[in-house]
């Protein structure tokens, strides 16, 4: 860095309000998001429900039970008492009235329980355990 780029850092830094270092020490923050083990999360974007979907920030995951929940919910039940079909328009809004319940629900558990995100499926190439939280999802509902 020459003199004339250094003074105007130094201005400007003075003008912002204090000094800034022009080559800041790299620090975990600044360096990597995560540590590597993170980084090792293996799932589809398709079976992200809520929460962060970018696999380089997935930190906490939850697991649910899709096919359970969707079945569970007032909209597919109601749907299979009125024997409607799935593809015809009411289906249709059954269908995705039952998704957006389950949107919903997931994520008022992921916050109560303080997880990152909410998936279908995911699994981390050490093989630790991902937390099912289906029954706490089927309890909103």
């Amino acid at each position: 860095m020459n003199t004339r780029t250094s003074l105007i850092i130094v201005t400007l830094s003075l003008a912002l309000g204090g000094l800034v270092d022009a080559h800041p020490v790299p620090t975990p923050a600044t360096s990597s998001e995560f540590s590597p083990t993170f980084h090792e999360w293996i799932a589809k974007d398709s079976d992200n429900i809520c929460g962060i979907s970018a696999l380089k920030r997935v930190t906490n995951p939850s697991l649910v039970d899709y096919e359970q929940l969707f079945e569970s919910t007032p909209q597919i039940k109601e749907m299979k008492r009125r024997d409607i079909d799935p593809d015809s328009t009411e289906g249709k809004a059954l269908r995705k009235g039952a998704q957006t319940l389950i949107t919903k629900s997931s994520e008022l558990v992921r916050v109560a329980k303080g997880h990152c995100s909410v998936w279908k499926a995911i699994a981390n190439k050490d093989g630790r355990t991902i937390p099912d939280v289906t029954q706490d999802v089927l309890e909103r509902f």
